[in-house]
């Protein structure tokens, strides 16, 4: 049996394997609510359109505008310019030489390690 009948077997035994969960677990995942008898389930109560966008939607956005407020308000407050133009970074090399790049220095010698990157057999 080649490499590629195998997978395609594994890969058709995963969906069908897949396709039973889903259909074993959708009848009780469906299940209503039995009707609301004296001492049992309570009503389900009516959820409004808007409250439900409130909830769902206005509550994210409002904690997604919090934390980039208190993300920005340390710059704003400092006086920066947070514009597109103003973040274009330094030339930086961190962790490398306090010089230029251009200022590295060359192997004096055969055993030198300066220079850059070296290799030997």
């Amino acid at each position: 049996m080649t490499t590629a009948v195998r997978r395609v077997l594994a890969l058709c035994s995963l969906l069908a394997a897949s396709g039973v969960l889903l259909v074993a677990g959708a009848g009780s995942a469906s299940a209503d609510t039995p009707e609301p008898r004296p001492g049992s389930w309570e009503p389900k109560p009516d959820i409004d359109v808007l409250h439900a966008w409130l909830v769902l939607g206005g509550i994210p956005l409002l904690v997604f505008v919090v934390i980039i407020l208190l993300y920005v308000a340390p710059a704003l407050a400092r006086g920066e310019n947070l514009s597109v133009n103003a973040l274009e970074p330094e030339s930086q090399w961190l962790g490398g030489p306090r010089k230029a790049a251009g200022e590295l220095a060359a192997p004096d010698s055969e055993d030198s390690k300066a220079g850059g990157a070296g290799g030997s057999w």
